[in-house]
């Protein structure tokens, strides 16, 4: 026996439908949106584990920003988002300044940057003393086409590579390509 459905049952299969599609488009959106108008700033790239860093097709980067542990708000926890304010020290390098609950409000001049952060853990050194962290940006992996891995891990451990980021006004922040020895490579696609 053979149940059709009633129109109210295709009106609500229709929503169900739509709106699934409308949170897929904002979510290239929002990426396709980062890449083409965020702010593009250089950094310069560390490497963080010569003896292994790639998995398969992608490479693991790391920045003089992101290996420190930084001071951050009392109560802060493992998990928690933070927005770490960045100030330029050079070509390609970059220093934390602050790290906040919130987006600041006054990010301390036009030069510096904004980057949401995810917290990976903290510590204590000493009663009395600040909270410090290790933050995650999301920007610690890229994936590169196959078969560059080789070069690519010899520019790496030779210092010769830069990633370059896009900075959206919220503070999330993608990797848009890497620059080596000058040349701009690996452009990542849209979507």
């Amino acid at each position: 026996m053979i149940k059709y459905l009633s129109p109210t049952s295709w009106i609500a299969i229709a929503a169900v439908a739509l709106l699934q599609a409308l949170a897929l488009a904002s979510m290239v959106y929002g990426r396709v949106s980062l890449l083409s108008s965020g702010r593009e700033i250089t950094a310069e790239v560390i490497p963080v584990d010569p003896r292994d860093l790639f998995r398969g097709d992608y490479v693991i980067l790391g920045y003089a920003f992101g290996t420190a542990d930084v001071d951050v708000p009392e109560g802060t926890s493992q998990g928690d988002t933070v927005y770490a304010t960045l100030k330029p020290l050079g070509p390609g390098q970059w220093q934390v300044v602050s790290v906040a609950g919130s987006y600041p409000s006054l990010a301390g001049g036009p030069e510096n940057v904004v980057l949401k952060g995810i917290v990976s853990y903290v510590t204590r050194s000493a009663e009395g003393q600040p909270l410090k962290a290790q933050v995650r940006y999301g920007i610690e992996s890229y994936f590169v086409p196959e078969g560059t891995g080789r070069a690519l891990e010899e520019k790496v451990r030779e210092k010769k590579i830069s990633a370059i980021l896009a900075v959206g006004p919220s503070g999330d922040v993608a990797i848009k390509a890497l620059d080596v020895d000058g040349e701009r490579i690996h452009q990542e696609p849209w979507f």
